[in-house]
């Protein structure tokens, strides 16, 4: 450590030496005045930075025998962003450095003002160096908020926006082709380099036919987050609750309920011991999804009779119920991913609180971050159906596969589609029922990134940071709630080329958050990609038409998003793209369970942009990948239209399927 700490003094002392005029002469003993004030910067009278990042006085009380770093204060900030305020407490004079650059400050002797230093700050480690106070009584104190997201482009940070066009080629292809769509957020260094939005909020009659003129997703459209509210609602508010010392992921759940124990003659206990710990790492013991909406399901409560004995659509009995669930294993001896493990969790947040879970995060969270679209219950708190993405077609019965007696019937919009958040929690629990536009999302994610704050607010540490999102001891690919990437184990989602360190999770409507701390990116996808029929509901009634698009596979955008990051010619891109087509190809020759109308769609929007690369690039080797692939379609119309489009002729041609189609406009 002291051999570091004399490599940084050396670097301030050298970079001191350039950031100081050496021909300015002062009284000895007293601090070298910097000769001007450095470009960019631009100095204010008055503190107006909070300090929620750093509030810091110099001379810190008790000095480190390292001596070089008792006046140094490092920062997290980005290029482009950054304010410091300063107040001198009797201090007639000090030097003040910015990452190396001298800072004139004269004209505010022994008054507060505050440095925008946007232009000195980069995306690495930003130091602020407060040296030679004098007198030597007084002090110095500095206050640093957290960064925020700003607009920039893709250029900027590294990214190809000719890549990025690609992927809104694909999706927008896709959309025609019968995607219902989506929304895509990037933003890397704390800019936001990419707001899209793709399809429509509603594409389908519930007869599975297009709709006609339906209503565009903007990006201010809700998406239903499924999962993803176990993140950032519970996890967010636990995170938030572990910094205060609230509560403590050691904890028993029996400190919080005691009615929650191990009933006599229970076959598995484990109640009285279980921890929070045990439930964010999914080990609690619990059933993966009991459904204590359905009144016919007897697969979980611990009595064979025919009917649910956990049965509830009332939030006050789901808690009994919940908290007297049998369990199928000992905690902590395996992973079992359930939903009840978040129900849970939402409870013991609303038992530290004394709040609904909603009213928690939005009022504490999310509202004093300025995010106005992330929200329960969005048609109870002010948006209309057509502002929110809808979900399944038909209530919840997976176009007829699924019955029980409060199902839906309706095509689900502005309502959280999971059946237990719905029926069972009034549209509010632990692990699902968010809904939130992915701007918004992608700033709530930034906090993870910025250590826990956002501009003047702080939600969390950045040890608490630390502590839920490092391995679990018995999987690389779990944190406390929190998927990891680990040993590649969640690559399908993220995508292979994310860093062991990334982390985020998915949602079961068709959304992905991910957070990769190497590359300081965050990437939202959002999409309602079972707005759209079941393609066999008697073979399998949760694979809807929406899951056979790359969009629908979420890790699929995540790497081309990675893709766009390499920002060298489209030939690999290309070349990529033909390998998919021929990948999808093979599946459709070889595998039945690809054999259906949807996937049929979805090769025919590959191939379609695959032409559409040949006919904007002119590239002969793309052309000769695509007369290959062309060559092998089985639909006949299909391979003449595509044929007539790569000689150069125009061709009306429209594929003729089942219940989608590609759109006329």
């Amino acid at each position: 450590m002291k051999k570091l700490m004399i490599l940084v003094l050396a670097a301030v002392l050298v970079t001191t030496t350039a950031g100081c005029s050496t021909n300015n002469s002062s009284p000895a003993g007293q601090p070298s005045a910097p000769t001007s004030q450095t470009g960019g910067v631009t100095l204010s009278e008055g503190a107006s930075v909070k300090g929620v990042q750093a509030d810091v006085t110099y001379p810190l009380e008790g000095l480190d025998d390292t001596l070089a770093m008792n006046n140094l204060t490092t920062i997290k900030t980005y290029a482009g962003q950054g304010k410091v305020s300063v107040t001198p407490e009797g201090a007639e004079s000090f030097d003040l450095f910015i990452n190396g650059t001298a800072v004139d400050h004269s004209e505010f002797a022994g008054k507060a003002f505050t440095v925008d230093f946007s232009a000195l700050a980069t995306n690495e480690i930003n130091t602020i160096q407060v040296t030679n106070i004098l007198p030597e009584t007084a002090s110095v104190n500095i206050k640093v908020d957290y960064p925020t997201v700003i607009e920039g482009t893709p250029e900027e940070v590294g990214f190809s926006s000719e890549k990025l066009s690609f992927i809104d080629d694909l999706l927008n292809t896709e959309v025609e082709y019968g995607f219902p769509g989506g929304q895509l957020v990037i933003i890397k260094d704390g800019k936001m380099i990419k707001n899209t939005a793709y399809g429509y909020a509603n594409s389908y009659n519930q007869d599975g036919t297009r709709i006609e003129n339906p209503v565009a997703s903007t990006t201010e459209t809700l998406y239903d987050l499924a999962s993803n509210t176990k993140m950032y609602a519970t996890n967010y508010a636990l995170q938030m609750l572990v910094s205060e010392g609230k509560v403590n992921i050691t904890d028993t759940i029996q400190s919080y309920f005691p009615e929650f124990k191990d009933e006599p003659g229970a076959a598995i206990l484990g109640k009285n011991t279980m921890t929070l710990q045990n439930i964010l790492e999914h080990q609690a013991g619990f059933p993966a999804d009991p459904q204590y909406h359905n009144d016919t399901y007897d697969k979980d409560d611990g009595i064979v009779n025919g009917v649910n004995d956990l049965y509830s659509v009332e939030k006050a009995t789901t808690k009994e119920m919940i908290l007297k669930t049998p369990l199928q294993y000992e905690p902590g001896s395996k992973t079992v991913y359930s939903d009840v493990d978040y129900m849970l969790l939402g409870l013991i947040v609303e038992q530290v609180t004394g709040m609904e879970l909603d009213a928690y995060v939005e009022e504490n969270i999310y509202k004093p971050l300025g995010l106005d679209h992330i929200v329960f219950n969005p048609l109870q708190k002010g948006f209309e159906k057509d502002q929110c993405a809808a979900t399944e077609l038909n209530g919840n019965s997976r176009d007829g596969a699924i019955s029980f007696t409060v199902n839906r019937t309706d095509t689900i919009q502005g309502e959280v589609h999971d059946e237990k958040a719905f029926y069972a929690m009034n549209g509010v629990s632990g692990h699902a029922g968010l809904f939130a536009d992915a701007q918004d999302l992608g700033r709530l994610a930034q906090v993870m990134l910025n250590q826990g704050g956002y501009g003047d607010v702080k939600l969390f540490s950045k040890q608490t940071i630390d502590q839920f999102t490092k391995p679990k001891f018995t999987s690389q690919t779990y944190g406390l709630g929190w998927r990891r990437m680990g040993d590649h184990g969640y690559s399908w989602y993220f995508g292979p080329q994310a860093g062991a360190s990334t982390y985020g999770h998915t949602g079961w409507t068709g959304t992905l958050s991910l957070i990769d701390p190497e590359n300081d990116m965050i990437v939202i996808w959002l999409s309602n990609k079972i707005n759209s029929p079941v393609v066999d509901p008697t073979v399998n009634p949760n694979y809807f038409y929406g899951n056979h698009f790359v969009g629908g596979t979420l890790g699929g955008v995540a790497t081309l998003t990675y893709d766009a990051l390499n920002p060298t010619s489209m030939e690999s891109t290309d070349s990529l793209l033909a390998q998919m087509v021929a990948n999808k190809l093979t599946l459709i020759e070889t595998d039945e369970g690809y054999q259906n109308a949807a996937d049929e769609q979805s090769l025919q929007a590959l191939m379609d942009l695959l032409v559409s690369r040949v006919e904007k690039t002119g590239s002969a080797a793309v052309k000769s990948q695509a007369e290959r692939l062309v060559g092998k379609l089985s639909d006949e119309a299909a391979k003449t239209a595509l044929n007539e489009r790569l000689a150069g002729e125009i061709s009306d041609f429209l594929p003729a399927i089942r219940i989608s189609g590609k759109r006329e406009d």
